[in-house]
């Protein structure tokens, strides 16, 4: 049964996270206080006048079948929002509301590719990129070691696009981006962007641009959206979540643009094929966070970057945990080679727990046995206990 095989197989690349998280639940169920350095959510709460939107449409009887792309008032207020802030030119049929980024992702994916067409993944990855390709009967994939390289100024961008022409294939239809990238915090530059679109231009290729940390960007990064480069508005389908920008991570809430030519596949999908839309009062409530007051967006951003640089100020003086300073999003992807001592990132995974310390391997998110990526999307004291556990479990230790 080869399909179930390959679905199984696609499964598989979310199971890391969810081992994690079991095993930190059960230490909780016993008593013992776990730090989540693991979690891909802030601990903001939803802004009150969010909530409030949410409530008056189910008063107002927003419980029916929506629209396929979405409702109109938020399509229109997207396009504004695209236009402003992303230099992204599109029409409200050109947007398609959709349960998350993840969904997006799936859409665009099932339209745009056929079986046997190819797409290269830069990494390290998201973990649920690779499952939902794998959930695409025929669908291929491969990775391109990019984002370590960026985050590190060790790819230029004439490198990267060199990179990407070295493992182009005949039957390579599309590429995937991320960024700002989960899970090494690195951010593409406009020059960097700008390589991949030629290597999209020459070579004819889709590019899929996931943004859901737009607005989470430090020091002097800035994120640019590569559909607004010349020549990418026709070959760009980006994917755009209100989870992290507004902190309604529950509220499965994201949204696609993408060109004209896609208008018949991406809402006939959404409406017939997938979801059959997103709940309207969520949607409703959506246009009052994207319309209303954009406090939390500063105020998340401001709260990342400070911990960021705590958990840097932390393992400063320190030679067994080596973390690059991340340009964005509130991730960081640590070289944990010096603290394996002969074991596997899954036994140093463990270890930590044990110290109350939960974080991901980074075989969750490709080749990287020897990384593991720290959340610090949790509470500013979390991550300064974390890291002063860590700082003494390694106080003295040689690096390796």
């Amino acid at each position: 049964m080869p399909r179930l095989a390959a679905v199984l197989e696609s499964l598989h690349f979310g199971y890391e996270p969810a081992q994690v998280a079991r095993a930190a639940a059960t230490r909780e169920a016993e008593g013992q206080r776990v730090l989540h350095l693991e979690r891909d959510e802030t601990d903001f709460p939803t802004p009150p006048h969010v909530l409030e939107a949410l409530t008056a449409a189910l008063q107002a009887g927003e419980t029916h079948y929506p629209p396929p792309g979405g409702v109109l008032p938020l399509r229109v207020a997207l396009v504004e929002k695209l236009d402003r802030e992303n230099g992204i030119s599109c029409h409200p049929e050109d947007v398609v509301v959709t349960a998350g980024a993840t969904h997006g992702l799936g859409m665009a994916v099932r339209a745009l590719l056929a079986p046997d067409d190819e797409i290269l993944v830069l990494t390290p990855y998201w973990p649920t990129v690779p499952g939902v390709l794998g959930l695409v009967e025929g669908v291929r994939w491969r990775g391109v070691s990019a984002y370590l390289d960026v985050l590190e100024d060790a790819l230029a961008p004439e490198a990267l696009a060199a990179r990407l022409r070295a493992n182009l294939r005949p039957w390579t239809r599309a590429l995937h981006l991320n960024t700002p990238n989960n899970p090494t915090g690195a951010v593409l530059s406009r020059e960097h962007l700008a390589a991949v679109a030629a290597v999209a231009c020459e070579h004819d290729l889709w590019v899929l641009s996931d943004e859901t940390y737009e607005h989470l960007v430090f020091d002097d990064a800035e994120h640019v959206s590569i559909a607004a480069l010349p020549g990418m508005a026709n070959r760009t389908v980006s994917l755009f979540s209100f989870s992290v920008s507004y902190a309604m991570p529950g509220w499965r809430l994201g949204y696609v643009v993408s060109p004209p030519a896609l208008r018949p596949a991406l809402g006939p999908e959404l409406a017939a094929l997938t979801t059959r839309g997103v709940f309207p009062a969520v949607q409703l409530a959506g246009l009052a966070a994207l319309t209303g007051p954009q406090r939390v967006i500063e105020t998340t951003r401001q709260a990342c970057c400070e911990r960021r640089d705590l958990f840097l100020a932390q393992l400063a003086g320190q030679s067994v945990l080596r973390a690059a300073r991340p340009s964005g999003t509130f991730y960081a992807f640590v070289d944990v080679a010096a603290a394996l001592e002969r074991r596997t990132v899954w036994d140093l995974v463990r270890e930590w727990l044990e110290l109350g310390i939960a974080v991901l391997p980074g075989t969750a998110f490709g080749p990287y046995p020897e990384r593991v990526r720290f959340s610090l999307a949790t509470r500013r004291d979390d991550v300064g206990e974390a890291t002063r556990r860590l700082r003494e479990r390694y106080a003295g230790t040689p690096a390796g």
